[in-house]
């Protein structure tokens, strides 16, 4: 079994330095994709990944930088004749908003899409991954993912959140938390402000859930250097690496 992750957009909002949310879990040939920002598609094509290779989409909240890349990707797919049904997890603004553009033929996929809305608990399986949602603390409703690699791998992707006990209780053993970390500890007062988590959140949630690897993405184009979020969490949490 060859398991890889593709992290493909590792920024905030406003791309400037970096691409805007998106992380790939290959197992195999096949892939699972958690959040879409714009322009995901190329990236995707770029590393070789191909778009109809996709099984499932999670996106964890309804902010248009972790859900806007949603339609152009499944433009590409159609275009790239895509015949394996695709799931799709999405938030109920979005769902809603796929079946309107389905409706009007603004997207017009030629293939079969299963959506679902997210759910706190159990919202995929197959032979490969079970998926898990659960709720986390940002400015809207917001979940994030644990995914469970062939009960093998323990792979957690929070999304957007403020540090969260939910986070650490499902993160518990985790080979991998890919933890947002938009703002270093120096400005945790705008953290705190905008609901989103710093280094050391990060670090503090990943020391208590006694992971083995800690990854820092959703990084703001603020920081030119991003040591500072790297030592940030590592006076935390040793094994962290920067997305």
């Amino acid at each position: 079994m060859n398991v890889r992750i593709y992290l493909l957009g590792t920024g905030t909002a406003i791309p400037l330095r970096r691409g805007l949310p998106c992380i790939v879990l290959k197992i195999n040939s096949h892939l699972y994709v958690f959040d879409i920002g714009e322009g995901c598609q190329q990236r995707l094509i770029n590393m070789g990944l191909s778009p109809i290779k996709i099984k499932s989409i999670f996106i964890t909240h309804a902010h248009g930088d972790h859900s806007l890349g949603l339609f152009g990707l499944l433009q590409s797919m159609h275009l790239m004749d895509m015949k394996n049904p695709l799931n799709i997890v999405v938030p109920r603004e979005i769902y809603v908003l796929l079946e309107e553009m389905i409706e009007m033929k603004l997207v017009k996929p030629g293939f079969t899409i299963n959506p679902s809305i997210v759910r706190e608990g159990d919202v995929y399986s197959d032979d490969n991954v079970k998926v898990y949602a659960f709720p986390v603390k940002h400015s809207i409703p917001a979940y994030g993912y644990l995914a469970i690699v062939k009960d093998k791998y323990r792979i957690v992707y929070t999304g957007d959140t403020m540090y969260c006990e939910d986070v650490v209780k499902h993160s518990q053993g985790a080979h991998l938390l890919i933890h947002e970390a938009t703002f270093a500890s120096i400005d945790q007062d705008k953290a705190r402000e905008e609901k989103h988590s710093t280094a050391v959140d990060a670090a503090i949630a990943a020391s208590k859930a006694g992971v083995k690897t800690l990854v820092l993405t959703h990084i703001s184009p603020r920081y030119n250097d991003t040591s500072i979020l790297y030592y940030d969490a590592y006076r935390y949490f040793k094994n962290t690496i920067v997305a």
